[in-house]
């Protein structure tokens, strides 16, 4: 399709519920706004509406909020109802919703009830994580909205390869069969490049403003939110740091930043506090820093146990270890790019050797291209995605 066409006349609609995404989001509506001048909806709720709103889209996207909160089943049908109508009556060419929200199945499954042609619109949903199984419920959402969608859009544009396998649980495949798959190969490498400037620019002013100038070890651990992290691999990680020699953790400040979704229960937070209160001999405290890329400026290392944010770490040259109950294996596992914990003997030996390591440009720029291949980035996904919204046949 000829883009000087549709430039005048095309609306994209973007719908997103989670943080994550909504990053990538901004990023592509950025991206198709400025190179095609096309008209862009963001309709957003809940952590992905509060990210978009501290990211200040290009004047011209608009940035609109729904809400799906307390909701039931019936009540969510309306509002995907709602959405849908609201984006045919602007006439919407395409619509891409995020995948990892229990609304997002609810939403494809409205949609394919329509029975709309596809030459008049098409309904994509985007599995943003690089990776092809992701533990805590990611993936069974991913399952529930793939099954219900026709159009599916990897981040990763190895996942969109004809003999990959995403899975809903480790030993169950997402049955991909007479689905139209396409990759973009997306990562927001950008955001790396910006934080690693902002990691020279601001460490130390936001250290001066948080009081941590005389801290010579800070090390954040970055949350999660699901019911694996909450009732086992932050457990996990909080007893065996709890079992560490207290010399060896008498000069770490443990910084620990939570997933903006998780603050409302604050479940780990309650568990945290209640933690240091018995552990008084470790350095811990919340962390009240606005964004988890500020938490990336002031960070010595990052602890984690999943987060899609994994491989920007190692980007950044941040020294980073995977802490849980069980060793999950993304990316940085497999290729052995990071420290793995799920003992406190392991703990004691990866705390130490974050404390000792540097890193050469030149190690981090063979990481980086090893990274890029594996979580299947490529710089030419602003043509990706171009070519996937309007050629596609």
């Amino acid at each position: 399709m000829n883009n000087n066409v549709t430039s005048t006349t095309s609306l994209i609609c973007f719908i997103v519920c989670d943080g994550g995404p909504a990053g990538h989001f901004a990023a592509f509506a950025t991206n198709l706004f400025v190179q095609n001048e096309l008209q862009i909806i963001i309709y957003a709720t809940g952590p992905a509406l509060t990210k978009l709103k501290d990211l200040h889209l290009p004047n011209g996207i608009q940035l609109l909020s729904f809400t799906i909160d307390d909701f039931n089943r019936e009540q969510q049908e309306q509002v995907a109802i709602q959405l849908i109508d609201n984006c045919l009556k602007q006439g919407a060419h395409s619509i891409i919703i995020d995948i990892g929200n229990k609304f997002d199945g609810i939403f494809q499954s409205v949609s394919s009830k329509r029975n709309l042609p596809s030459d008049m619109i098409r309904f994509w949903c985007y599995y943003d994580n690089p990776e092809p199984y992701v533990p805590g419920g990611y993936s069974i959402k991913a399952e529930e909205t793939i099954k219900a969608s026709q159009y599916i859009l990897f981040a990763n544009i190895n996942l969109a390869k004809t003999d990959s396998i995403i899975y809903s649980l480790p030993e169950k495949k997402i049955d991909l069969i007479n689905k139209i798959v396409q990759g973009i190969g997306y990562y927001p490498v950008t955001e790396v490049e910006k934080l690693l400037q902002q990691r020279e620019i601001e460490r130390d002013t936001l250290r001066v403003h948080n009081s941590w100038t005389n801290v010579k070890h800070l090390f954040v651990y970055f949350g999660g939110n699901n019911d694996a992290y909450f009732d086992q691999a932050f457990p996990a990680f909080l007893s065996n740091l709890s079992h560490i020699d207290k010399t060896l953790v008498q000069d770490i400040l443990f910084l620990f930043h939570q997933h903006p979704a998780a603050k409302k229960q604050n479940r780990d937070g309650l568990l945290f506090q209640e933690w240091l209160s018995k552990n008084t001999h470790i350095q811990g405290i919340i962390s009240t820093l606005k964004t988890s890329d500020q938490a990336q400026i002031v960070a010595d290392a990052a602890l984690y146990y999943q987060t899609s944010m994994a491989s920007q770490f190692v980007l950044l040259g941040l020294p980073t270890m995977q802490v849980g109950h069980e060793v999950y294996h993304d990316v940085l596992v497999k290729f052995d790019l990071c420290y793995t914990a799920i003992n406190a003997t392991e703990l004691a030996i990866g705390l130490t050797r974050m404390k000792e390591r540097s890193q050469s440009s030149d190690k981090i720029q063979q990481r980086k291209e090893l990274i890029y291949n594996a979580i299947g980035y490529t710089p030419d996904w602003p043509n990706n995605l171009r070519r996937i919204i309007f050629d596609y046949k």
